[in-house]
């Protein structure tokens, strides 16, 4: 791909994925995501193609598997690279296959906060195109294959011994933590019932890791701070959408109106391997008592 190319991503993704292209000289065409999923809706991908199109980047968001057939179809229809944000999906699975291994190539994030996180800041790329993992590793290393030669322009972005090692010990536990991220999410989904509440619909049990539990309220700053007042921290993802920015301003015409709900009312509930149950039942009542004046 070169400067000017074009790379359909969802609408509501968080910034990083639409730097990761810009910072790159290729144009972001951001496409709708579904209400019901979050993830990129794949009957409106095809109206953004154009002869620009190079590449589709799908973006695993909260940790729900975004592949879908049709997006397979219509990456081999018009010749398009697919490109995989796995940052908040480690271990999702499609049909017995990982993401991070479904497209030509996958970004995945390390960050202490992510299903499968380091000490400090890591990531890294996936691919089975032995060409551009050469090429990967080569930009990776200053832009260097061989020692004090370098034929790219490259950086310094080795992951260090501390943080590989952290990873490999945390790895032989992330199916393990995976599944009791997804029996509190069970728990949230089955005893949440609040009339302005949208819970979050699964494709399928295998196809959600649950780095996040998101629902959508529309009175969702009052629900935040009634939360927030009874002892239970809650985080937006995200509240401005990219499109919204003021470093993308050349976007702030486009109208998306899905996108804008989605981040006018997401609120991420608390969630993780080590959250007990008595912490999911009084998240639960909490949220069960609600009502329409934030009490």
């Amino acid at each position: 791909m070169k400067e000017g190319d074009e790379v359909i991503v969802p609408a509501n993704t968080y910034i990083a994925s639409v730097l990761a292209i810009t910072e790159n000289g290729l144009t972001p065409v951001l496409v709708e995501p579904d209400l019901i999923t979050y993830q990129i809706d794949d009957t409106k991908i095809e109206k953004f193609i154009t002869e620009k199109t190079k590449a589709i980047m799908i973006v695993h968001l909260y940790g729900q598997c975004a592949y879908s057939e049709k997006i397979g179809e219509i990456c081999k229809k018009y010749n398009l690279k697919l490109i995989e944000d796995n940052a908040q999906a480690h271990g999702c699975l499609f049909k017995n296959k990982k993401t991070g291994a479904l497209g030509n190539a996958a970004g995945h994030s390390f960050y202490p906060g992510k299903n499968l996180g380091a000490l400090g800041d890591g990531g890294a790329i996936t691919t089975d195109d032995e060409e551009l993992e050469k090429l990967i590793r080569s930009l990776a290393n200053y832009g260097s294959s061989q020692k004090y030669i370098f034929t790219y322009q490259g950086i310094n972005s080795r992951l260090d011994e501390i943080q590989a090692a952290v990873l490999n010990i945390k790895l032989s536990y992330l199916d393990k933590d995976t599944e009791k991220r997804k029996t509190a999410a069970s728990y949230y989904i089955e005893h949440i019932n609040h009339p302005d509440i949208s819970l979050p619909q699964i494709r399928n049990k295998e196809s959600h890791v649950f780095h996040i539990f998101p629902i959508r309220c529309s009175k969702r700053d009052k629900l935040q701070e009634y939360l927030y007042r009874n002892g239970v921290q809650t985080l937006i993802h995200y509240p401005v959408p990219p499109h919204k920015q003021k470093c993308y301003e050349s976007f702030k015409d486009l109208v998306l109106p899905v996108t804008e709900q989605i981040h006018q009312e997401e609120l991420s509930l608390p969630l993780s391997p080590v959250i007990e149950e008595k912490e999911l039942i009084e998240v639960v009542n909490l949220i069960n008592r609600f009502d329409k004046n934030g009490q």
